[in-house]
């Protein structure tokens, strides 16, 4: 039910909250890059060094690396079959790669934190017989198994710096009290969510409290979302439970070939990393990846790799060299992919 006109949001009063928002996202941008040339400034004169390196590079493991990142979306593109096998849409694997490279495309072309993605999605499987809400819920799924993947790859650099000695006993008990925080939560989340009784007594509080207390914009229908609930827990139930093992070897299997494109890519220029330097500078890269839904932030996530592996310890000209080379493979192929399967893509009736 829309609030009362006296409850509502004018657009004069929109205007502002957009306005402010966008300025608040330049500050940051501007900020971000303070920060980004303060750290890259050292690398400047490493330039010629690096572009030394590409003369002299093996090549040979350029295209394994490529060829890793192939297999890696593959894993990516499984994890989304999997995810979709309960509906009664059917899409073939090479039409799936293409739906997921067509989408990381629209999600630079058009920046929007995402949610142009999102669009592209349920647009593109519609083309399959897939319901909107069936494109999301297996989206969910399988940004959820692909998240937990990234966790345990950030865990395994954190458990490397244990063992190297780079943590006081105080960082180390934070983080294992950070672990089994998350544990519980995890754990009392999918009780929760695995029960529909539980979730629909959840879902009422969560409701009533919004509707009492946060209420904004627009109150909520408990109603229209304990039917959403339902079709959740519907859909839940039908995954078979071969699926059990399926999705986390497609999640990790994604994951960890994603980190051996990057470690190959330092191979690239002869040198070789260390498994921590590797592990932690890749985690801190999907730390700093949310930098690209700011204004100019494609270009300084794109710096920002050379900089992480240069702080972890690794030669300048190295660090330039095979961190651009891991964002050429990894990041600018998979969009210009995109950008030829979404043409194709839209052909389809």
């Amino acid at each position: 039910m829309p609030p009362p006109d006296s409850e509502g949001i004018t657009p004069a009063q929109q205007v502002p909250q957009k306005t402010t928002r966008k300025w608040w996202q330049v500050a940051l941008s501007i900020a971000l890059l303070g920060l980004l040339l303060y750290f890259f400034w050292p690398l400047l004169g490493e330039i010629r060094a690096a572009a030394d390196l590409f003369r002299t590079a093996d090549w040979v493991w350029f295209l394994i690396a490529i060829l890793v990142q192939i297999v890696s979306y593959s894993f990516l593109t499984w994890l989304n079959a999997l995810s979709l096998q309960p509906f009664s849409g059917r899409i073939r694997f090479i039409p799936l790669m293409g739906v997921l490279t067509a989408m990381a495309f629209i999600a630079v072309a058009i920046p929007s934190a995402g949610l142009s993605g999102v669009a592209l999605r349920v647009h593109l499987l519609k083309k399959y017989k897939y319901l909107p809400e069936e494109a999301l819920f297996s989206l969910v799924v399988e940004t959820t198994l692909e998240f937990v993947a990234l966790a345990t790859v950030a865990v395994v650099g954190i458990a490397y710096l244990i063992h190297s000695g780079g943590l006081t006993p105080i960082n180390i008990l934070g983080l294992v009290s950070l672990g089994l925080l998350s544990i519980v939560i995890g754990w009392v989340s999918w009780r929760i969510l695995s029960d529909y009784k539980r979730s629909k007594q959840v879902l009422k509080k969560f409701v009533n409290f919004w509707n009492r207390h946060v209420r904004k914009q627009r109150e909520l229908d408990f109603n229209e979302l304990n039917q959403r609930l339902v079709y959740f827990n519907h859909n839940l139930r039908q995954y078979p439970r071969s699926s059990i093992l399926k999705f986390p070897l497609s999640a990790y299997g994604k994951v960890v070939l994603d980190v051996v494109t990057l470690g190959l890519c330092f191979r690239l220029f002869g040198y070789s990393i260390r498994p921590d330097t590797l592990f932690i500078g890749y985690g801190l890269i999907l730390t700093l990846s949310g930098v690209s839904a700011l204004p100019g932030g494609l270009v300084m996530t794109d710096a920002f790799v050379p900089v992480i592996f240069s702080r972890l310890g690794v030669p300048g000209s190295v660090a330039l060299a095979a961190g651009l080379s891991y964002r050429l493979i990894a990041f600018w192929l998979v969009r210009f992919v995109g950008y030829i399967s979404w043409l194709i893509l839209e052909k389809r009736k």
